[in-house]
């Protein structure tokens, strides 16, 4: 089943989706210190938030799996509305925010910000003094882990920084320097983060409590090589994607088993084309996109399982949910079961270097503009028009029944963009 979803702009106005990932959102025309404005008039049926305080969304992909699927989220209605929306600093991309606490907390240029999760009132900003636009924040036991880079860009050796934050005020509890290319990885007392030197990509173990330096595996057998997917960790192994480049220029990919103990390789499985985004571990096996639209479902012990070809590029790591996965590549939306059989395509001129986020029975995907797909069918359920150039370019994120997205907004072309946190109900 393939379904046309509308051409947007916003493809016009960057010169396609290559340019969206190089260029994506500049630095905001509004005054980041502007009050929270809500787009809804006032009165008796103005949408508010009322989150029970379990509700959360604490770390990339929601788990570390990265499956992308809240199961506890009811999720938005079929005709959202915006309840608030809080301006931000912003170069670049907003990252998938995490939610805790009562608070939605998003890396943008070079600050971390924390918002009140039912007003979008700002509780507070950090300055990470470095670029933090390309990190998702995670969130556990009371403190906030961040990395942020130098220079802009991941998949390079600038310096970087982890830091670990205090939710509360924003007060730095730790930091350690690394050329970091992902965000980090949470594991009981560790994290697990991707990083790069002297060409090479390797991975480091930290310490959660005070950020020491544990082991450090480095991607063998190649000249150079990177790492940018975060590593996903489940049933006690960590999993990292890793692109090798070859002398002649060539690019492959392998996705290698670390003990988490040690960083020794338990197994590891060679792809033909680079693996650059983050492998997604749900349901007793672990699911690979390759650059080329090539995806690999793996056993835990690294047997392959089935593999198919989604016929685009991926840009983004999939997502998961009850026997289902999704693929949002270059073109189009796909639906696999859990055999690798194609269940419908929802072919698309959208923007699809983004993310997508189930709940419900709804799939969630950011883009251009913001829109969700019924997870059954690939139906439109709706779209969000938030301007003419304009886009979401993070995952979105669904808490309870409210979600929250970053959105990057211009009223022409030719202008700066405004860069936004929004919730919608």
């Amino acid at each position: 089943m393939t379904r046309r979803l509308s051409r947007r702009a916003l493809l016009a106005s960057l010169g396609g989706a290559a340019a969206t990932a190089a260029a994506g959102c500049t630095a905001p025309a509004d005054d980041p210190d502007a009050t929270t404005t809500t787009q809804t008039a006032a009165g008796s049926d103005a949408p508010e938030i009322s989150l029970s305080g379990d509700g959360a969304w604490t770390t990339y992909g929601y788990d570390t799996g990265h499956s992308g699927f809240n199961p506890d989220a009811s999720g938005v209605g079929d005709d959202p509305s915006q309840v608030w929306s809080s301006s931000v600093e912003g170069i670049y991309t907003l990252r998938e925010p995490a939610v805790a606490d009562g608070r939605v907390f998003v890396g943008s240029d070079q600050f971390m910000w924390a918002f009140d999760a039912a007003t979008g009132e700002r509780a507070w900003r950090t300055d990470l003094d470095a670029m933090a636009h390309h990190f998702a924040p995670t969130y556990r036991d009371d403190t906030l882990y961040t990395v942020a880079k130098d220079a802009g860009g991941v998949n390079n050796g600038a310096p970087g920084y982890v830091r670990a934050l205090n939710p509360a005020d924003g007060g730095v509890r730790w930091e350690t320097k690394l050329p970091a290319t992902s965000t980090v990885a949470p594991d009981g007392d560790r994290l697990y983060v991707a990083a790069k030197a002297g060409g090479s990509g390797f991975v480091r173990a930290l310490d959660r409590a005070d950020g020491s330096e544990g082991w450090r595996f480095d991607v063998p057998d190649t000249p150079r090589s990177t790492i940018t997917g975060t590593p996903a960790v489940a049933d006690g192994t960590v999993y990292v994607p890793a692109t090798h480049l070859a002398n002649d220029g060539s690019k492959t990919g392998a996705l290698y088993a670390l003990d988490p103990e040690s960083g020794d390789v338990d197994w590891s499985v060679s792809t033909t084309a680079p693996l650059y985004v983050a492998p997604v571990v749900a349901d007793d096996r672990v699911f690979v996109a390759a650059r080329d639209g090539t995806i690999h479902a793996l056993t835990p012990d690294g047997d392959t399982d089935w593999t198919v070809d989604a016929t685009n590029r991926i840009y983004s790591r999939p997502t998961y949910a009850d026997g289902r996965l999704f693929a949002l590549t270059a073109g189009d939306i796909v639906a696999y079961g859990a055999g690798g059989e194609e269940l419908w395509r929802a072919a698309s001129d959208r923007t699809q270097m983004s993310g997508m986020t189930v709940a419900g029975d709804t799939l969630y995907v950011g883009g251009e503009p913001l829109f969700a797909l019924d997870v059954a069918d690939g139906s439109v359920t709706f779209d969000i028009p938030v301007d003419v150039y304009h886009g979401s370019y993070g995952a979105p994120v669904v808490v309870e029944d409210v979600l929250y997205a970053g959105i990057c907004i211009k009223e022409q072309t030719g202008v700066e963009y405004d860069n936004y946190v929004r919730a919608y109900v």
